[in-house]
């Protein structure tokens, strides 16, 4: 709780941190319109669609919010969990002050009163909402409620006996000179490409999406194929299904790939589309297309167990074909590289990008398979010893 506090008080977590790196990409780009701004960004940075959504809020909101951003957002977090943290019995009630005093410091200094700071601290709860395909309006109507139980009328006799945040202000003294919100401004209408946008989010994941929404969602994505999160979904979409058709995946796949040419800066997209695009080569036993996906990783690039397992598959492969070829040795090593990823890829988090099922039995037929090709490479060379 204390290292989460002080990463927090460093500005490294939070929305706040994303919301201004993409505030900075996003004004560094020379593009006139947002939405051409938003996409030569999703494509040279390989953005996952839920970034996209986000990138287009920042668009959207960044006049509005102010220099702050979502900072009410980010330190009301980080007050809830000092309380909890007094509730849980980790610290006493004073030094959990002592460590809220410089968020409120910030805070107070940042927001004008406390409906500026539930306003703009309810648009952080959007910005949350937006990331995981959620209903925006649910989510911001859902937190200004209960900041407005409190917001009462008292008279002035009552004033010291019951709590209200109506007409409360801060009593910061670096006063800025951002846009004071009022619950009059805790509206948000995103554009229709966001919408799209938010609408693939969704299916992403799995939020129930209607028949409309899908044909919707078929047609947007066809028309921006050229954006890698796009072409991703698109191909994901056409083959999902109880049975998967691997010759259709595998073409679905390679289309897609054209998306990901003009990449600039790989993403956990990226790697997540060619660990799938490679096991569906495996699936058609086409060695040539699992080549091509895997050289787009190196044993470091991307910490998952997806990943090793699919390197297991390969090397089994390779190992393979050199035993049919009786190049034994070259055929043991191979069997050792894939039981090595194999127990790598159990020491990780499994991301689910295919069914792992194929890998089931592997332990046990890699070993078989090395005591197979060890014996064979003596016996051969018993044999060369022999003539």
């Amino acid at each position: 709780m204390l290292i989460l506090l002080e990463d927090y008080r460093l500005r490294k977590l939070g929305h706040s941190v994303t919301y201004n790196k993409l505030k900075e990409r996003l004004n560094q780009s020379a593009q006139k319109s947002v939405q051409a701004a938003v996409e030569e960004i999703a494509i040279k940075d390989c953005m996952e669609a839920y970034l996209i959504v986000r990138t287009y809020f920042v668009a959207e909101m960044q006049e509005l919010l102010g220099e702050y951003g979502l900072l009410a957002w980010d330190y009301g977090r980080v007050l809830s969990i000092l309380r909890w943290s007094i509730a849980a019995g980790w610290i006493p009630e004073s030094e959990a002050l002592e460590l809220a005093k410089p968020f409120i410091d910030e805070l107070i200094n940042a927001y004008d009163s406390w409906e500026d700071y539930a306003v703009h601290y309810a648009f952080g709860r959007v910005f949350y909402a937006i990331s995981g395909g959620n209903d925006y309006n649910a989510y911001l109507n859902d937190v200004l409620g209960y900041i407005k139980k409190y917001d009462i009328a008292v008279s002035e006799k009552d004033k010291d006996k019951v709590f209200s945040y109506r007409g409360t202000k801060f009593p910061g003294k670096n006063r800025n000179d951002n846009r004071i919100l009022t619950y009059k401004d805790a509206v948000y209408k995103p554009s229709k490409e966001t919408v799209s946008w938010i609408s693939v989010v969704k299916a992403e994941n799995n939020n129930g999406l209607t028949k409309a929404e899908t044909s919707s969602l078929t047609s947007f994505l066809k028309k921006k194929k050229n954006i890698p999160a796009a072409a991703s979904n698109l191909a994901v979409l056409q083959v999902s299904g109880e049975k998967v058709l691997y010759k259709t995946a595998s073409k679905a796949f390679e289309e897609a790939a054209l998306a990901f040419e003009n990449v600039e800066n790989t993403s956990d997209l990226y790697f997540s589309f060619y660990i799938r695009y490679a096991f569906i080569a495996y699936h058609l036993n086409d060695l040539k297309k699992m080549e091509y996906a895997i050289s787009k990783f190196n044993n470091k690039t991307f910490k998952a167990a997806d990943l090793q397992y699919v390197y297991c598959l390969y090397y089994t492969e390779k190992a393979k074909s050199a035993g049919y070829n009786k190049k034994y040795e070259e055929a043991v090593e191979y069997a050792k590289s894939a039981l090595f990823c194999l127990k790598q890829g159990h020491s990780l988090r499994f991301l689910g990008l295919f069914n792992r099922d194929v890998i089931k039995n592997s332990e046990e037929n890699l070993n078989n398979m090395i005591d197979k090709y060890r014996y064979e490479l003596r016996q051969a060379e018993q044999q060369n010893r022999s003539a």
